[in-house]
Formats: C-alpha cells, structure tokens, sequence
C-alpha cells in the first residue's frame, strides 16, 4: 500500500495520501489505524482481502496505556497502570509529596 516504515519504532508504519496521514501500529497481532475515517476503512477493506481480520472497535486500552477518543483529540493515560502498580505493593494510600532534589 507504499506505507514508510517508521525510524524511530519499528512497529509503526505511515502514509499520506492527499494531504491527509494514515498510521498504522503493529503489536503482535493487534494492529491500530489511526487516521482520516476515509483512509482508514479503505486500509481495512485492502486489509481484509490479504488476512483475517476481526474489528474489535475503538481501541480503549493498549499495552497498560488507557485510550481516549473525541472528534480530532486523543488522550493517552498511564493513570490505571500507575494504580495497580501501587495496588501490588501496598501502596495506593500513601500521599505524594516534592521530591529532595532542588528545582532547576
């Protein structure tokens, strides 16, 4: 589909087509279109002609990062990761507090 294989991460792959981005996430096998409406479903529909594809919709929660969507925002968020870390070492009712270290 003449996608660029990024080279900063070597699971994430992009285009452009007319003005407008197309990107492409690879875990495993999970894969993330994030993009134009337009580009993404004819992604998907090239997609599923080569492979077996299920969609599982919005994605919500990816690799203990949770997953935010509104019309052009997206928001990324370790707060639930962050959380159970704390929940497996007892932790989660300790206040937080500045650190030692001088600023600047």
């Amino acid at each position: 589909m003449g996608f660029t294989k990024s080279e900063a991460d070597a699971n994430l792959y992009h285009i452009t087509v007319k003005g407008r981005q197309l990107i492409i996430v690879l875990y495993v096998d999970i894969l993330i279109l994030i993009g134009a409406d337009q580009l993404i479903m004819s992604c998907k529909e090239y997609l599923a002609r080569e492979f077996e594809m299920k969609y599982m919709g919005l994605v919500h929660y990816f690799l203990g990062m949770e997953v935010w969507q509104k019309d052009g925002e997206l928001f990324v968020s370790q707060g639930k990761y962050v959380n159970e870390i704390l929940r497996r070492f007892h932790m989660e009712k300790y206040k937080p507090m500045q650190t030692p270290l001088a600023s600047n």
